[in-house]
């Protein structure tokens, strides 16, 4: 009897032990993050507006983000980070109609692809600093970014009949590059010493230039084939979520 109770006061003081670890472990602040996200993605200003003919409108629909992140912790809470990021949003064909059409009479349908070409695309690879807010299991990252961002404009066909007359306009991809500023933040819960989950907010904006856009237009028996240049503000709002492996505190306790 002797024996068993001293075998109980030992694996309770070891399991006390291992307790007190991996709670040390799990309030611990971490220096370093990999992480990986899934979102959506949602244009802003001119980028979304579909509501006017304006050159500047983007008229982009809600679309998907995926992102790269990786960072670490310099001194105290400041650190620097880097971010990877692919974005993809939907084009309203429709919309471009009112560009074109003169008068009630005319009678026109716009279309673009399936897939990627005929919707925006971009991707961008910022850097900047960071700032983290320990809350016990959950971080608060507040991060400014700005960095170097490449777009694609979608494709697009509208075709018909204005004045009575049979008309096609149809534009082609290009792609172009721009500087890109961006900030926002992130909510980290530890789920264990290493592995977290995350939700991001962001915001990020470039204006892009698309040079030499090719363009073929034919009215009636008149075909055209030019190029044009289109200037573009790409201002989009995302929020994600995914996983993020963090890196072992500097100062082990153990």
């Amino acid at each position: 009897m002797y024996r068993l109770c001293l075998i109980l006061l030992l694996l309770a003081a070891a399991h006390s032990s291992w307790a007190q670890k991996a709670f040390i472990f799990n309030s611990q602040q971490k220096n370093g993050f990999v992480s990986v996200s899934l979102g959506t993605s949602q244009p802003l200003g001119n980028f979304g507006n579909r509501t006017t003919d304006a050159e500047e409108n983007g008229l982009a629909l809600r679309g998907q983000t995926w992102s790269v992140m990786a960072g670490y912790r310099l001194a105290g809470p400041l650190g620097l980070m880097g971010r990877y990021e692919e974005t993809q949003n939907g084009y309203d064909a429709a919309a471009m109609v009112n560009a074109y059409i003169k008068s009630p009479g005319d009678n026109l349908q716009a279309s673009t692809p399936a897939g990627k070409s005929g919707r925006w695309q971009s991707r961008s690879l910022m850097a900047g600093p960071f700032i983290t807010i320990p809350l016990g299991r959950f971080a608060l990252d507040l991060r400014a970014l700005a960095g170097q961002a490449w777009a694609t404009c979608p494709e697009t066909c509208v075709q018909g009949k204005i004045n009575q007359t049979e008309t096609l306009i149809r534009t082609d991809n290009r792609e172009a590059k721009a500087l890109a500023s961006g900030a926002g933040m992130s909510l980290r819960f530890r789920v264990s010493p290493t592995v977290a989950v995350h939700v991001n907010g962001d915001y990020s904006s470039a204006r892009f230039t698309f040079a030499n856009v090719p363009l073929e237009s034919r009215y009636g028996n008149l075909t055209q084939q030019l190029t044009y240049n289109s200037q573009k503000t790409l201002t989009t709002a995302t929020l994600s979520a995914g996983l993020t492996i963090q890196f072992r505190a500097r100062n082990r306790v153990f």
